[in-house]
């Protein structure tokens, strides 16, 4: 009973170091990766810092006339203004849903960019971006309770639908998690096939057969051992002495 307890615990234990040992070997060589989370989520806390900050609470200042706008705003719900978790489980249970949901999603996609390390780019750059968005909005809405707020667009003057601006007003971790599902969105309904065709072909043609091995390692032996083999240049001396001589002849 005690024996099959620790062949159990130490199998779990090589299983998490094994597992640990991947994450920390990507860590290292995910540069890309870690340049887009660690940019986007910068970003995106630099800018709510400074609206926060510098702007009143529902005050517009026009960037782009017409099209662009600042508008600090806070929002208690989910991404986009949606509310129907709010009504579920009230502020104190979607703010907690919210924080589990991000931290949960973020460690599977991390775990996802780990397999596909060294894979696709557009994919990995997507599921990067994902992660930055996903993590952006976790902190405020932990440390704060809601997610501030701040890009709105116009209709460049127009009125649509009875208004003037969009109904959504968003951040940079928005825009981060958007553009990163319909990458993923795209990856997996234009290149993945692709891909993955082209990546078994190159496996399939370029795939060493142990004929091929065996004649690439002899002549690497012989490679070496041409010009230093002392049979060979005792070999190729006679010759070279019987030409000098046919020639004196």
């Amino acid at each position: 009973m005690a024996s099959g307890f620790k062949n159990k615990a130490k199998a779990v234990w090589a299983f998490i170091k094994r597992k640990a040992i991947r994450v920390f070997k990507y860590l290292k060589e995910a540069k890309m990766e870690w340049i887009i989370i660690v940019s986007v989520f910068a970003f995106d806390l630099i800018a709510k810092s400074l609206v926060e900050n510098f702007l009143d609470y529902d005050y517009t200042v026009p960037l782009i006339p017409y099209f662009l706008n600042a508008r600090k705003v806070h929002n208690y719900s989910a991404a986009f203004g949606s509310s129907f978790l709010r009504d579920w489980f009230g502020d104190i249970g979607a703010r907690i849903f919210f924080c589990v949901f991000a931290v949960a999603a973020s460690v599977a996609f991390i775990l996802v960019l780990i397999r596909n390390k060294g894979k696709s780019r557009v994919f990995r750059v997507a599921v990067a971006l994902f992660v930055a968005g996903a993590m952006g909005n976790c902190i405020d809405r932990m440390v704060l309770g809601y997610v501030r707020d701040f890009i709105e667009f116009e209709y460049f003057g127009m009125t649509i639908g009875g208004r003037k601006t969009w109904a959504y007003i968003f951040n940079i971790a928005d825009v981060a998690l958007v553009t990163g599902v319909l990458l993923i969105v795209f990856y997996f309904l234009v290149l993945y096939r692709d891909n993955d065709s082209k990546k078994i072909e190159f496996s399939i043609d370029t795939e060493p057969g142990q004929d091929d091995v065996a004649a690439e390692a002899e002549s690497d032996v012989s490679e070496s051992d041409g010009p230093y083999n002392s049979e060979d240049v005792g070999a190729e001396e006679p010759q070279e002495t019987f030409d000098a001589d046919v020639g004196g002849e």
